[in-house]
């Protein structure tokens, strides 16, 4: 398990209290979100709406749940104002045409390389010309991976054997043999440790927390360019929102909420797998923003721009609302 320590900035006291509390008899603007169906980032816009934290703020938000993947279009659709999204994700939008902006961090990749618990590999090195299975090449996992590998002198593409699937398909790859080694993310990768037969050989957020000062963001609130600065109030207010529930979670306030969703949001069942879970929940939600972590998470980016992964889109501190 991890036993990582956050710094909190200063900025997530801005980030919880930029935008007033709602006044008696205001009306709620209406805003809808494109959110993941699943996992941490489903579970929070649904703690939120819970609750009331929107609310709160003068926000009533509809969550639109989704794939993740879609998620990320449904502003380019017109379908929400916001919307949960990688960085890399943003990059591609950028260069596609839609210009948009970053607001507050939610989630740290929370990915792993694992391998049975038994395997003789020591580190990601010794996995090379192995085959080993990985997502689809145009996921911010992978992209994650490849700079990892980048980092250790390796390429992803030409010094192993991927074997690309999704996530249902690569644990049963790794059960069966068929590869030496996974990419997972949480809580898969809890409850696969907790199942004695396998471990974590490579944690990704503490690999690149090691190379470039902090873990790599899966997870942000991005909007357009335009409504963001035609809106700032509700900039606030989505800070404000996601803030706040954000610093509930770290500080284990959810925990019942937690116990409800966790097989509907994560497939934990289990005491044991729902309390390892709530641990490493309070540790994969991101509460790091300001200028070290934009340096530090557009030298990620910039890693996989040069790897060929993403485009090019030139200035990339133009990608955070600071």
């Amino acid at each position: 398990m991890k036993n990582r320590i956050f710094v909190v900035l200063a900025v997530i006291g801005l980030l919880t209290t930029s935008s007033n509390p709602l006044i008696a008899g205001q009306a709620l603007q209406p805003v809808n979100i494109a959110s993941s169906a699943t996992g941490q980032t489903g579970y929070i816009a649904s703690m939120i709406e819970a609750k009331g934290i929107d609310v709160k703020y003068g926000l009533k938000i509809t969550n639109l749940m989704m794939d993740f993947t879609e998620a990320a279009n449904a502003i380019k659709l017109g379908r929400a104002v916001a919307s949960a999204m990688q960085p890399s994700t943003a990059v591609n939008l950028i260069k596609s045409g839609t210009d948009i902006r970053l607001t507050i961090p939610q989630v740290w990749s929370g990915n792993s390389w694992l391998v049975k618990k038994d395997s003789p590999y020591k580190s990601f090195a010794d996995l090379k010309g192995k085959k080993i299975g990985n997502f689809a090449r145009v996921t911010g996992a992978f992209f994650f991976a490849a700079v990892i590998a980048k980092e250790n002198k390796l390429d992803l593409e030409k010094d192993f054997q991927n074997i690309p699937a999704e996530t249902g398909a690569l644990i049963a790859l790794l059960e069966r043999g068929d590869v030496e080694a996974i990419n997972m993310f949480e809580p898969h990768v809890t409850r696969l440790v907790m199942s004695g037969r396998y471990r974590v050989l490579v944690d990704f957020d503490i690999a690149l927390e090691e190379i470039f000062g902090a873990p790599p963001l899966k997870s942000t609130i991005g909007m357009l360019k335009e409504t963001a600065e035609k809106q700032p109030q509700l900039v606030k207010a989505l800070r404000s929102i996601y803030g706040e529930a954000v610093q509930m979670i770290k500080k284990g306030q959810d925990d019942e909420f937690f116990k409800t969703k966790a097989k509907e949001f994560f497939n934990l069942s289990t005491p044991e797998e729902i309390a390892a879970g709530i641990k490493v929940n309070k540790e994969n939600f991101a509460d790091k923003w300001g200028d070290s972590f934009f340096q530090s998470q557009n030298k990620i980016l910039q890693s996989g721009i040069n790897l060929g992964l993403l485009p090019n889109i030139g200035d990339l501190n133009a990608l955070w609302i600071k």
